[in-house]
C-alpha cells in the first residue's frame, strides 16, 4: 500500500546547497515526490536562528510506515552536516519534518504554518 506524506524542508546554513542536496535524496527515497518551489521565511519560534530559513515542502508518496520514515529522513538531515553544535550557534543546514502521514497528521502546529501552506499551495495540493 502507497502513503502520502507530506514533508516540510528548512535550511538556514549553506541554504542552497543543503536544500539540492535534500531533494536529491528524497527524490532516491521516496517511489514518487513533488517539491514546491523554495521561499525564504523568517524563523518560526527559533530564538537561536541566525537568519531566514529556504523552506520547501514536498508531497511524496512510499510503501514505509512512518516509524521506518522518521529515522531516514534524520540520516538525510546529518548527511547534510546536522549536529548539536551547530544547532546550538543557530545554524540549521537541514530540517525535513514529516508533518503528515497518511491521514495522520504528525506535527499540527506546522500543518497551521504559513511556510507549510505556501508551499502546499504552490502544489495544489490540500492539507
Amino acid at each position: 500500500m502507497l502513503y502520502r506524506v507530506i514533508l516540510s524542508l528548512g535550511s538556514n546554513y549553506n541554504e542552497q546547497q543543503n536544500m539540492a542536496f535534500a531533494v536529491e535524496q528524497l527524490k532516491r527515497l521516496f517511489l514518487s515526490i513533488r517539491f514546491s518551489e523554495s521561499y525564504y521565511t523568517e524563523p518560526v519560534g527559533s530564538s537561536y536562528s541566525i537568519g531566514n530559513y529556504l523552506n520547501q515542502v514536498a508531497i511524496a508518496y512510499t510503501d514505509c510506515s512512518s516509524d521506518e520514515l522518521k529515522p531516514l529522513l534524520k540520516e538525510i538531515e546529518k548527511a547534510a552536516g546536522r549536529s548539536p553544535q551547530l544547532k546550538a550557534e543557530g545554524k540549521i543546514p537541514l530540517d525535513v519534518d514529516l508533518v503528515k502521514w497518511s491521514d495522520w497528521v504528525i506535527k499540527p502546529a506546522d500543518l497551521q504554518q504559513d511556510y507549510v501552506l505556501r508551499g502546499l499551495f504552490d502544489l495544489q495540493e490540500e492539507p
